[in-house]
């Protein structure tokens, strides 16, 4: 805000509304129990022999549990024509029974110990079971949005024990390959039993709970079907031997090559771009259910709001310009800021991608014509979404605000935009309470009523409470939108 108390935005504003820090390295950590073969994965990714002299030491005898802190990093360079970066693998404390409780704490001194904000991902190794301890940590990095890998390891030595028990005994004079294709059917139908006992027990405990009420809150059918639930989890399950010689053998080490292409290739790249969305890339589904998230920090990354000396909710970097002290010239119109507010949502979802493809290469999409129909019948949809054009309304109400009415402006907002998005006072209590526990369950619902009793700081806080409800309801009508089109794009994948 300049002298005059006018507002103003250039360009360079919203571009960095949409920028993050580029990572120098890619941060895993590996969870699993005593024996489930962590170490021999972490050295066959990098494709080592557990004898390399560099490879992580197998942890054999009552001991095995013990890892030091510095010695849990490996390494592993990626490096080509268009990425150079470190991928950190961090073997954790291998654990039984009676110690699982202490993982949480390992990963806590990891993080510590070399400085990481957040693992990018954390992969489970299991044998097909999971621990109690272990799908909490699941379920609590989940929601800080850490992207989680099940590694059903060691299928070389299961499928061993089930062809002793179909045949009588496994013959060494023959390799694993052909004894397998011998018993393939039976084979193939035990491995699947196990894989949906393992979806099973991460669907009842609920791993992907913050993910799941998402799902509840979409209007599509397609995205609440069970269905639908299921091939989300199916698809963070990697059957794999940490053998080094067959990690990447499609015969039975059936993810070996998904699981070191979606880490090498895909969460690298996404990472190094923002996890901006290619929705013709079978691994956006991943990247996009992470993408609201992220996007939703970095735009309310900002400056604290004090309010009664506690911090009461975080200020849009875009608001803080709005109603900061320093004049822009080059100043943008209130139409071109929405307009370019919602190109930058569509870049960020990889919906603008598609539809300038369907604009000028629709065959480079899909040689289906209904396909192409439904996807342009979908981008329509966009266009004319009332929740995501309730953008406009924001906007102005934002650019209106003053110190001297911003009473004014939230009663606005409280009678004309929340309706507008569906949200009345009585879905957002709290909310309201969560951010100023001063705020009883009576006052949140009252609010309108006792408005004019409010402090002017007060008032500010439940102002920027109700712009992060709005914008999070705009993010997640685009992520909806984007896990349509997905569904649409791979529906035979």
């Amino acid at each position: 805000m300049n002298d005059q108390g006018e507002f103003a935005l250039n360009q360079e504003n919203i571009d960095q509304m949409f920028t993050y820090e580029c990572p120098d390295s890619l941060n895993i950590a590996l969870i699993g129990k005593t024996g489930a073969g962590k170490s021999s994965f972490i050295n066959a990714f990098r494709g080592l022999s557990n004898s390399s002299s560099d490879a992580a030491e197998e942890s054999v005898g009552p001991n095995a549990q013990l890892v030091e802190i510095k010695n849990s990093k490996f390494s592993h360079r990626i490096h080509n024509s268009e990425i150079e970066i470190d991928i950190n693998f961090f073997d954790s404390m291998g654990f039984n029974d009676e110690n699982d409780t202490k993982i949480d704490l390992f990963l806590d001194k990891i993080k510590s110990e070399f400085k990481i904000s957040e693992f990018d991902a954390i992969v489970f190794v299991t044998q097909g079971k999971l621990s109690k301890n272990e799908l909490e940590i699941a379920r609590k990095y989940e929601s800080k949005n850490v992207m989680l890998f099940f590694v059903y390891n060691k299928i070389d030595n299961y499928l061993q024990d089930q062809i002793r028990k179909l045949t009588g005994s496994f013959k060494r004079n023959l390799s694993l390959d052909e004894q397998y294709f011998k018993n393939k059917e039976k084979l193939d139908e035990l491995v699947q039993s196990g894989i949906n006992t393992l979806c099973k027990i991460i669907d009842e405990q609920n791993v992907f709970e913050s993910f799941l009420n998402d799902m509840k809150l979409y209007d599509s059918k397609l995205l609440k079907n069970k269905n639908y639930k299921d091939k989300i989890i199916k698809k963070s399950i990697y059957l794999i031997t940490s053998n080094s010689e067959d990690f990447l053998n499609p015969n039975y080490s059936k993810d070996g090559k998904r699981l070191k292409n979606e880490i090498e290739n895909h969460l690298i790249t996404a990472k190094l771009n923002n996890y901006n969305i290619n929705l013709l890339d079978v691994f956006s589904q991943r990247v996009i259910r992470y993408k609201k998230k992220y996007l939703f920090s970095n735009l309310f990354n900002g400056i604290k709001l004090k309010v009664f000396g506690n911090t009461m909710v975080n200020i849009i970097p875009f608001l803080d310009t709005l109603i900061g002290n320093i004049p822009y010239i080059n100043a943008i119109s209130e139409e071109e800021l929405v307009n370019e507010l919602k190109k930058n949502f569509l870049k960020q979802f990889g919906i603008y991608e598609l539809q300038e493809k369907l604009r000028n290469e629709p065959s480079s999409i899909s040689s289906n014509e209904t396909k192409i129909i439904q996807l342009k019948e979908l981008m329509k949809k966009i266009q004319n979404d009332e929740i995501i054009n309730n953008l406009e309304l924001l906007i102005q109400n934002v650019n209106n605000t003053r110190s001297s009415n911003i009473k004014a402006k939230l009663k606005d907002f409280i009678t004309k935009i929340l309706p507008s998005f569906g949200i009345g006072l009585a879905n957002v209590g709290d909310d309201l309470i969560r951010f100023l526990p001063s705020i009883s369950v009576k006052i949140a619902s009252g609010l309108l009523a006792i408005l004019a009793l409010l402090t002017i700081p007060l008032t500010a806080a439940i102002y920027f409470i109700f712009l992060k409800i709005s914008f999070e309801k705009i993010l997640f009508r685009y992520e909806e939108y984007a896990l349509i089109i997905y569904e649409l794009l791979h529906e035979n994948d």
